[in-house]
C-alpha cells in the first residue's frame, strides 16, 4: 500500500459502540475500515467491503436484528405482520448478503492471485440451520418483556430509532440512540437488544448503555434529569434471552461520557501511529485467532495465517521504529 494510493483520514470524529469494539478487539481491522478517507475512489471502496464482510453466522444475526425492527415498524405503521412468512424473510436476507459478499471475495482473489479462505466459511449448505436458529430466537424474544407488552400493547407510549442517528458531543459525532423507547409514569426506558451477548455485564459495557441517557437529555421531549432513565439491555447468551436493567444517575452518565472521550483519544492515538505512509506495521494486530477466522482481511493480513508469529514480528518493527526515532532526537 503505497502513500499515493491511500489517504488517511483527519483525526476521527465518529464514536459508535461497534467502533468500539473493533478497535479493541483489533486495532488493525479498525484503521482498515474507518481509516480512509476517499469512499468513492476504487481503491478505498474495495477496502472498505472487504472490511464489512462476515462470516454465515454473523449474517444470521444481522437478519435476526433487521426481521425485529421490521416487525416493530409494522405495529408502528398499522401495518398487517404475516407470521408465516418470518422464515422466508430471514432466508432472504442472509441469502442478499451473502450474494453481495461474493463479490467481495472475487476481488480479494483477484488481488492475491489465489483462492480465499473465506470461500471455506460461506458455504450455503448451513442455510437452513442458520434460519431454524434465527427463528427460534426470534419468537423467543417476542415472549420476553418489555418487547411482549409492547405488542400487546400493554405499553402505549413507545417508538424504535436508528442506531445510526448521530449526537453531537462538542466536535465528535456520538452514536448513543436505543432501539426501543418507551415511558412508564414519569421514568423513560432506553433499550438497546443484542443478537449476541453476555449473561453478566462489564463495567465497560454498562457504561456504554449509560451513554444513551446523553442522547436522551438532548431529545425534545424527553427528560434531562438522568434520574429519570432506566437503561436496559436484551441480548442472547447460553440459549435464552438475558433482560439488564439499571436506572441512571449524573455519576454514571459523566463516566460514561469519560470514557467516549477516552476512546477518541485512543483512536487519534491509531491514527498518529500510521502516519502519512499509512504504515500498518506500527498498528496492532488482533487480540485472539477467533478474530481473525471471521475477519474478510485475513488472506492479506499477516494475522490471518499465524497470528502469534504475525504479533511478534509486528511488535519487532514497532520497537525497530522506535528506535529510530530515539536515534534522530539524540
Amino acid at each position: 500500500m503505497s502513500a499515493n494510493k491511500i489517504q488517511w483520514a483527519n483525526r476521527p470524529k465518529i464514536w459508535s459502540v461497534s467502533r468500539r469494539t473493533l478497535m479493541n478487539r483489533c486495532p488493525r481491522a479498525w484503521v482498515l475500515r474507518y481509516g480512509f478517507s476517499k469512499r468513492r475512489s476504487g481503491f478505498n471502496k474495495h477496502l472498505r467491503n472487504i472490511s464489512d464482510w462476515s462470516a454465515p453466522w454473523r449474517l444470521m444475526q444481522r437478519a435476526l436484528r433487521g426481521v425485529i425492527i421490521e416487525r416493530f415498524e409494522t405495529l408502528l405503521k398499522n401495518s398487517v405482520w404475516i407470521e408465516k412468512d418470518l422464515a422466508s424473510k430471514i432466508r432472504h436476507r442472509i441469502i442478499g448478503a451473502m450474494l453481495r459478499q461474493n463479490s467481495v471475495v472475487d476481488v480479494i482473489e483477484s488481488r492475491t492471485g489465489k483462492r480465499s479462505n473465506l470461500r471455506d466459511i460461506m458455504q450455503i449448505d448451513r442455510l437452513d440451520r442458520l434460519v431454524e436458529i434465527a427463528c427460534h430466537r426470534y419468537h423467543s424474544v417476542m415472549k420476553c418483556k418489555p418487547i411482549v407488552d409492547i405488542v400487546q400493547g400493554k405499553i402505549s407510549e413507545w417508538n424504535i430509532f436508528s442506531r445510526l442517528e448521530k449526537t453531537k458531543m462538542d466536535n465528535i459525532d456520538v452514536h448513543l440512540s436505543p432501539d426501543i423507547v418507551w415511558k412508564s409514569g414519569s421514568t423513560w426506558h432506553l433499550l438497546r437488544f443484542s443478537v449476541q451477548g453476555s449473561v453478566t455485564m462489564r463495567d465497560e459495557n454498562r457504561l456504554e448503555h449509560m451513554a444513551m441517557v446523553v442522547w436522551g437529555k438532548m431529545m425534545n421531549g424527553l427528560p434531562e434529569n438522568s434520574e429519570r432513565y432506566i437503561v436496559e439491555n436484551l441480548s442472547w447468551s447460553r440459549g435464552k434471552w438475558n433482560r439488564w436493567a439499571e436506572r441512571a444517575n449524573q455519576t454514571l452518565v459523566d463516566d460514561a461520557m469519560k470514557m467516549i472521550y477516552r476512546d477518541m483519544g485512543a483512536m487519534i492515538d491509531l491514527h498518529e501511529r500510521l502516519g502519512p505512509s499509512c504504515d500498518l506495521s506500527q498498528i496492532p494486530l488482533a487480540s485472539s485467532k477467533r478474530i481473525c477466522n471471521g475477519c474478510g482481511h485475513r488472506d492479506t493480513c499477516p494475522g490471518g495465517e499465524d497470528l502469534v508469529r504475525a504479533s511478534l514480528e509486528q511488535s519487532a518493527l514497532e520497537m525497530a521504529k522506535a528506535s529510530q526515532l530515539r536515534n534522530k532526537v539524540c
